[in-house]
């Protein structure tokens, strides 16, 4: 097993409003009950620590800028780092209060070494602009107690993965006692006796460790040396899916967006494979310098998740919206979903040429949505009504009635027309002969449809007929009246 602990020292200050956030050039601390819960490093540079009271850190550092503590955004944004984990690692626990662990070692295959896979991991978590430590070793306390002092991960593994288990546990020895998660009590009895290492307490026998300490000293070092079982809860994803990005001194343009954008739906993207769900719309969300918001639901259309397409789909929609202002913060937010394997059949079958055309087909639709607005596009709906004028209802688009291909076979019905008339047109006749701008020649019929006899009975017998110019068109005939009508045309 091999386990890898990214440490979130600043989460607390990451997980801020942009408009709450403190200066970065500046010393500054949150707080909680009165007390510092975490410090930047200007401040502690002038003495403040985490623990402190808030009155005596204001007194040691008097321009340090205090913000309370936001505990529920904090895990908020330990989900969404969790969450994007995933791209790395199928097995991702929370390892609170800032931290998340990954096991590697099915991951390597994928990756081929540990190098490529930790250069792409630090690369896409810089980009976010977060500070991390690390910490890798080959059970998860070990790598959680290693994360603590931001131990290289070079330091205890090689390239390829594979633990330097010698150096491993020289650094596990060499690291303060006070990190293990013991009650502070005990911590303190650790100093007072002496044993201010990891190595000084392993030294002791564990019998001494338990008569003195009881269970739970002996049990965190078997726990870390892999001696005793150390089952993690895997971190389990959110009913919906919500992510943002801050921007310091704000975008000020709508291309500067693309980037974000993009960020934002590969986060959605990892979120639905792991959840087999495809999205319905996009909710964003865009906060101003000024504090104004301006919400916005992009409704779609699609029956896979294309990234590449979603990101044009969207800068097209920005271009129909003037910012009006500097953006200080982009959020997305989703929360209607559809089973994915509702649609997933066509990925590995013959379908999927046509599935790619319904693809695309789709991404126009809502293209042109978002240039000429929500009700200039209109689509034909089945009615349940057997009479052909009744049988389709003309309303607005609507992308939640695209769901993914169905296999269910439709009831079979005899060939339709493209095009029906407003209303059936009579035809002459003469001779026996029908006319509609020349004369008709049945081809195919009859059809026979009987409805309505709750009401005014119809009994139609449907024909096809060829005109002169040999196209095709669709007539019937009025089986209580004798008349002769034309309903349509074929394309």
């Amino acid at each position: 097993m091999l386990f890898l602990c990214l440490r979130f020292p600043l989460l607390g200050f990451d997980a801020l409003p942009p408009n709450e956030k403190p200066p970065a050039d500046g010393p500054a601390a949150l707080h909680d009950k009165g007390r510092i819960v975490l410090c930047n490093a200007q401040a502690q540079q002038q003495g403040v620590e985490a623990e402190q009271s808030l009155s005596t850190a204001l007194s040691i550092a008097p321009g340090l800028v205090c913000v309370a503590q936001q505990a529920e955004a904090e895990a908020r944004h330990l989900h969404n780092l969790a969450l994007w984990a995933y791209r790395f690692s199928g097995e991702v626990s929370l390892s609170p209060p800032n931290g998340i662990l990954l096991e590697l070692s099915r991951s390597l295959r994928l990756f081929k070494s540990l190098d490529q896979l930790y250069r792409r991991l630090v690369a896409a978590f810089r980009q976010r602009g977060l500070v991390f430590h690390t910490g890798l070793a080959h059970t998860p306390l070990a790598a959680e107690l290693l994360s603590l002092s931001n131990t290289p991960v070079k330091h205890t593994a090689n390239r390829q993965g594979e633990l330097k288990h010698s150096a491993l546990q020289q650094l596990l020895a060499a690291l303060p006692s006070h990190l293990l998660p013991l009650p502070p009590r005990q911590l303190e009895a650790l100093n007072n006796m002496g044993l201010r290492r990891l190595g000084d307490v392993q030294r002791l026998p564990l019998a001494e460790l338990r008569s003195r300490f009881g269970k739970a000293l002996p049990d965190l070092l078997e726990r870390m040396n892999g001696r005793c079982h150390d089952p993690r809860p895997l971190f389990t994803v959110a009913e919906e899916f919500h992510s943002e990005r801050q921007f310091d001194g704000g975008l000020h343009s709508k291309e500067q967006l693309r980037f974000p954008v993009s960020a934002l739906l590969s986060e959605l993207e990892s979120y639905l494979q792991r959840r087999l769900l495809l999205n319905r719309e996009l909710h964003w969300q865009l906060l101003y310098l000024d504090g104004n918001r301006e919400d916005w639901i992009m409704p779609l259309s699609h029956r896979v998740f294309r990234r590449r397409s979603l990101i044009d789909l969207v800068m097209l929609g920005l271009e129909q919206r003037p910012l009006q202002g500097p953006v200080e913060m982009l959020t997305l937010h989703c929360k209607q979903f559809l089973p994915l394997n509702q649609g997933s059949n066509e990925l590995f079958n013959d379908e999927q040429a046509l599935l790619d055309q319904q693809e695309a087909l789709t991404t126009i639709l809502d293209k042109l949505r978002l240039r000429l607005g929500d009700d200039c596009l209109q689509q034909l709906h089945l009615q349940n009504n057997h009479l052909p004028e009744f049988s389709q209802q003309l309303r607005v688009f609507n992308p939640a009635d695209h769901s993914p291909v169905s296999h269910h076979p439709a009831p079979p019905v005899g060939l339709r027309p493209s095009w029906l008339l407003p209303a059936p047109a009579p035809l002459s006749q003469r001779d026996g002969q029908l006319y509609y701008q020349g004369a008709l020649h049945l081809l195919q019929g009859p059809e026979r449809i009987d409805s309505h006899w709750w009401q005014q009975r119809q009994v139609r017998d449907y024909y096809i007929a060829q005109r002169e110019d040999h196209s095709l068109c669709w007539l019937f005939k009025d089986c209580l009246s004798q008349r002769w009508y034309l309903h349509g045309f074929f394309g």
